[in-house]
This record gives C-alpha cells, sequence and structure tokens, in this order.
C-alpha cells in the first residue's frame, strides 16, 4: 500500500472510532433519560425532593423563618416522594401490575401536590421573591402536571387524577400548564429560574442550584 494511501485510510479509521464512540456517548445519555414513564418519574423523584429544598434555601437566605408548622408539611411532601417511588416499584413487579397499585402512584401524586401547594399558600412573600418562588413552583407544577397526563387510565377507563390549570402562591395564582421535561431539561429550567434572582433583588445561595452532571451540560 502506497504511504499516501495508508495515511488517507488512517485518517478515516481514526474519525469512525471517533464517530463510533460519540454515537455510543450518546446513546447512553439517551437511555439515561428514561424509555419509559416510570423511568421518567423514578429518574425525576430525587430531583423534584432537591427541587423543594432548593426553594427552602431561598427563602431562608432572604430571611424567611421556616416555622415548625411548615417543616411539618415539608415533611408530608417528602414521604409523598417516597410513596410514589414505592407505588411506582409495586406497579412494575408484576405483569399485569398489581390491582389497586395505579391508585397509590395516583394517590401519592395527589398528596404531593396537595401538600405543595398548602406549602406555597402558607407563605408570605411579595415582590422579587413571590416571582422567584412562582416561577420554580410553576416549573414543579407543570412537570408533575405532565407525568399524570402519562399514567394509564385505571380499570374504568377513565383517568381518576386530575391537576388543577392553576395554583396559588401566597394571595397569587399562577397558571399552571403542563409540560414533559427530562431529569436535564428540569434542571436547566429550574436554574434560569433561580439565575435571575440578582435582577430582582432575590439572594439566590449556591446550593439552591440543582446540580448539573458532565452529560447534563449538554
Amino acid at each position: 500500500m502506497e504511504r499516501r494511501q495508508f495515511i488517507t485510510r488512517s485518517a478515516f479509521t481514526a474519525m469512525g472510532v471517533r464517530f463510533a464512540l460519540g454515537a455510543s456517548t450518546l446513546g447512553l445519555a439517551a437511555a439515561q433519560e428514561g424509555c419509559s414513564v416510570w423511568t421518567d418519574i423514578e429518574n425525576w423523584v430525587p430531583v423534584g425532593e432537591a427541587a423543594i429544598n432548593s426553594i427552602l434555601a431561598v427563602l431562608t437566605a432572604n430571611g424567611v423563618v421556616i416555622a415548625a408548622p411548615i417543616q411539618a408539611i415539608v415533611s408530608l411532601i417528602e414521604a409523598g416522594f417516597t410513596a410514589l417511588t414505592a407505588a411506582i416499584k409495586e406497579y412494575q413487579s408484576t405483569v399485569p401490575a398489581p390491582v389497586g397499585a395505579l391508585q397509590k402512584i395516583e394517590t401519592a401524586f395527589t398528596d404531593i401536590v396537595n401538600n405543595f401547594q398548602t406549602f406555597l399558600i402558607s407563605l408570605n412573600v411579595s415582590g422579587g421573591l413571590l416571582a422567584i418562588i412562582a416561577g420554580l413552583a410553576q416549573i414543579v407544577f407543570s412537570t408533575i402536571a405532565a407525568f399524570m397526563n402519562q399514567l394509564p387510565a385505571a380499570s374504568s377507563l377513565k383517568r381518576t387524577l386530575v391537576m388543577s390549570a392553576t395554583a396559588k402562591v401566597g394571595s397569587t395564582t399562577v397558571p399552571v400548564v403542563p409540560k414533559s421535561r427530562s431529569r436535564r431539561t428540569f434542571k436547566h429550567d429550574f436554574n434560569s429560574v433561580l439565575s435571575s434572582s440578582p435582577q430582582v433583588g432575590v439572594v439566590c445561595p449556591a446550593s439552591a442550584y440543582l446540580p448539573v452532571s458532565f452529560w447534563e451540560r449538554f
């Protein structure tokens, strides 16, 4: 083989290896996004819990005292996330799914939404802080609403879980439009709201930002 041909073929071979590695990496990243609504929800649960802690961090950094009654509500929200994960695992444990497993998932979602709504209504915030908390709440609610819309119908062939088209933060009503988000997209949208905090005079501690992995940066 002539030297020129060897160099050309070697270059193409190297490019092919790099392309294959890149494709496999993208495939792995795509697989991590989840291949079903159940995987998507399970992947999101820790992020949803982190989002609640982030909101608490922002409130605390801006002088809002998290009193015992509010903390009790937060504990109920966390219990809802735990119940949701357990219910999904039970639902996936056998085929067909155990009787009542879907209803447990719906109940867990309902508990999370209702307790999160109670938490938000209890807040006495205004101005820029209200705008930031409302923006973060919208992302959480709209993501949950999209998950709810993807749940299979119950045995009656009618989905029993319905989420309100609005939510309240303090005395302010905000719209809730379902939006499907991957874990990566949720973090991006959530952190984008946080990054606007200085513009409205709100303190946002570094701990409030949801951590983004190397692959989630792309």
